[in-house]
């Protein structure tokens, strides 16, 4: 695991500015296992060894990020989120608030990487390990996708994800109130 103290210049950025339009309710609230998915975001995110939190697209929330275009999509966010953060950070380690099964083993992994990097999971794009200084060089308009940002990023995939022990992928959106309810029976 990576020390504390080498994470002092990596921020956390949790994705929670979207519509939930599918899910039909705002997905930062929605309560599972006794803790909404927002406040589950932000202690793996402490449970990773990051001491810097910010939430994108959420600035009612602590530490909250507003986007420039709201609802511009999660490569947008991120692209905002480091034009805001720059000269803080010199990474941000990116999760959207709708994978409540990831665990640190999923993001210490992506850490230690040099300022300049970007990785990520070969076959999942977000989390996310992004150079903040490469994203304020980038033009926002040409980047409308998060594989597109990876890509221009020339971000390194790392072969293969650690997974849990359980049924459930731990790289799961929960996106619809179905797949809330079948998370629910699956971990009953």
């Amino acid at each position: 695991m990576i020390r504390a103290v080498d994470m002092g210049r990596i921020a956390g950025l949790i994705l929670a500015g979207g519509q939930s339009i599918r899910m039909g309710q705002d997905k930062a609230s929605l309560m599972w296992e006794g803790k909404t998915l927002l406040s589950r975001a932000r202690t793996l995110l402490r449970n990773a060894g990051l001491d810097a939190i910010h939430v994108g697209g959420r600035p009612d929330q602590p530490d909250g990020l507003p986007d420039s275009v709201p609802h511009a999509g999660p490569a947008r966010a991120i692209l905002d989120a480091a034009g805001l953060l720059r000269g803080q950070y010199d990474q941000l380690l990116v999760i959207p608030v709708d994978m409540p099964l990831l665990s640190p083993a999923q993001l210490t992994p992506l850490l230690g990487a040099r300022p300049s990097e970007a990785r990520y999971w070969q076959d999942h794009p977000l989390p996310a390990l992004i150079p903040v200084e490469a994203c304020c060089t980038l033009i926002s308009d040409d980047i409308h996708s998060i594989k597109r940002l990876l890509t221009t990023l020339n971000a390194k995939p790392l072969a293969t994800a650690p997974e849990e022990a359980g049924p459930t992928d731990p790289f799961s959106n929960i996106n619809t109130p179905e797949a809330l309810a079948g998370l629910d029976a699956t971990n009953r």
